[in-house]
């Protein structure tokens, strides 16, 4: 990872879109998963493994990575399997949990 992420005006949150729970990005990495030690946590979500997925700053960008789910994890219903580049607007499934990037 490389450089800070933009200063908080700025920065991005994601929304559960269930929950309506707001997360937002200001740490250089966010990871999602059941387990506890996940910044965003989703206990109740079965489909989710215990580190399903992390959002981080890299290059001047927000990225998505899957960190070997058993479920996999996609942006606007496509299935990703190596770093995808976030966008505001983008809807992010982990497990049968999803957000958007506002």
């Amino acid at each position: 990872m490389t450089g800070n992420p933009p200063t908080r005006g700025t920065l991005p949150v994601l929304v559960n879109l269930t929950t309506n729970e707001r997360y937002t990005l200001s740490g250089p990495s966010v990871n999602m998963g059941r387990a506890p030690e996940n910044e965003v946590i989703l206990p109740e979500d079965g489909y989710a493994s215990a580190n399903h997925a992390r959002i981080f700053w890299d290059q001047g960008r927000w990225w998505l990575e899957d960190l070997m789910s058993s479920n996999g994890t996609t942006v606007n219903d496509q299935l990703i399997t190596g770093p995808w580049q976030l966008a505001p607007g983008n809807v992010i499934k982990v497990g049968r949990t999803t957000f958007r990037i506002e």
